[in-house]
């Protein structure tokens, strides 16, 4: 083999980790970089905007994402039901240009009232986004393809939203309130072009209308897979670690160089970036989702631990302290949501991934509304004990993991009797 051959046999290998094979996958990898990127540029510099020139407080701006927060999780099902009435196709595009037009909308607030309504919105259609997208994703790639996909796509998302994230910070530094203004705009066509990009992804046959037959499924009524839900959403309380709780422990508590809570910041990114589709690959089974489940609780808790270590020690163990906890956050974070998306989809009906992906959601309101304030407040105020604190939580969910697991797979509608409940479905419902 030619040297130009090996560069091109280790090129291809490269991009074979970052981008699935040519096709529909592809297309949606490509949606996520170009959303990616928009969405960095505006949570990097809207924050800083809206405190900046249209003078709001920093906690008057977290109340307006905390409102967005809550809303998305109640509009979650509602969501995913169109999603499966109407095709998931359509209804993502659809709230793609909802944001968009939010976006715009953002260059006119000029008093706290008219940003609460914004962002609550702009919140809405984005976290509702997630939901019919992900029965987009199951639609397109089916079951052999969707937790692979969904790793691709988490991947790059990550490496477009730190990339974007940079050059916000460019942005920042001009401090030009037109120059702001320029990150909406941006945003806002760059979603015009996402939506434009679903729309050209092959159709999704939308689920009629069915009638409520007895022993049908239901996803307000799935009490097991709804627990599956609740447990799963308490590892994105490990994210949320990473991102607030190290960066304030490392700066109040610790000797280690401030400027380390960018750089562990960069190892998570990196990593996420090259292992997330590897990690995926164990996940489109029940049992092994499970597996992994239980790995994330179980690294997660060693990780606190880990972090509680590193205050009162010199600098540079500090620093070597809290480099582990962030491998070992990460691969909490990492092995989490491939967990979370073998789950999400293969407990739930083929004909109802939409509204099943929305109740799946309602598992992150613990992470959304308290986990920034659990993370921040809890080691803060009680140091050791407060990081043991958080290591019993994730104890306590490692030991619900299995056993709610289990039950949700033993209350499972078996493919004959799905099959038997659509066939009466069809009989029963008039064409369309």
């Amino acid at each position: 083999m030619t040297d130009s051959e090996q560069i091109q046999r280790g090129r291809t290998s490269i991009w074979s980790k970052l981008l699935p094979d040519a096709g529909p996958g592809r297309l949606l990898v490509l949606c996520t970089a170009v959303a990616s990127l928009g969405n960095g540029l505006y949570v990097t510099g809207g924050a800083v905007y809206f405190v900046r020139v249209v003078g709001l407080s920093p906690g008057q701006v977290g109340i307006g994402l905390s409102t967005a927060g809550v809303m998305a999780l109640v509009l979650g099902v509602p969501v995913g039901f169109i999603a499966d009435r109407f095709g998931p196709r359509g209804t993502t595009a659809v709230l793609a240009l909802c944001k968009a037009m939010m976006l715009i909308s953002a260059a006119f607030v000029h008093s706290f009232p008219m940003y609460v309504v914004m962002a609550a919105l702009l919140g809405t259609a984005e976290q509702t986004g997630h939901v019919a997208r992900g029965a987009l994703v199951s639609g397109v790639m089916g079951r052999e393809g969707r937790v692979k996909l969904s790793a691709y796509m988490r991947s790059v998302f990550n490496g477009g939203f730190a990339l974007a994230s940079l050059a916000a910070g460019f942005v920042i530094a001009v401090d030009s309130p037109d120059v702001y203004l320029a990150l909406f705009w941006g945003n806002a066509a760059a979603m015009v072009v996402v939506s434009g990009l679903y729309m050209r992804l092959p159709h999704v046959p939308r689920q009629p209308k069915r009638p409520r037959l007895k022993g049908g499924p239901s996803a307000v009524r799935d009490v097991p897979y709804i627990l599956v839900a609740q447990v799963s959403g308490l590892a994105r309380i490990g994210p949320t670690v990473l991102a607030l709780g190290i960066p304030l422990w490392l700066v109040t508590h610790t000797d280690a160089p401030r400027a380390m809570a960018a750089w562990l910041m960069l190892v998570n990114t990196l990593m996420v970036v090259f292992l997330q589709v590897y990690v995926a690959r164990d996940a489109d089974t029940v049992p092994g989702a499970s597996r992994l489940q239980r790995w994330t609780f179980l690294v997660l808790a060693v990780a606190c631990a880990v972090a509680a270590l590193s205050g009162g020690i010199p600098g540079w163990a500090a620093a070597a302290v809290l480099a582990v906890a962030t491998v070992l956050f990460t691969l909490g974070e990492i092995w989490g949501e491939a967990a979370r998306w073998g789950l999400r989809y293969e407990l739930a009906p083929e004909h109802a991934q939409g509204q099943y992906g929305g109740v799946f959601a309602t598992g992150d309101a613990l992470a959304v509304i308290a986990g920034p304030v659990l993370v921040t407040t809890v080691p803060d105020r009680l140091g050791l004990v407060g990081w043991l604190l958080l290591a019993a939580l994730f104890v306590v969910s490692l030991a619900l993991s299995g056993p709610v697991v289990r039950w949700a797979v033993r209350t499972r509608v078996s493919g004959s009797e799905e099959s038997n409940l659509r066939d009466a479905v069809r009989t029963t419902t008039p064409r369309q």
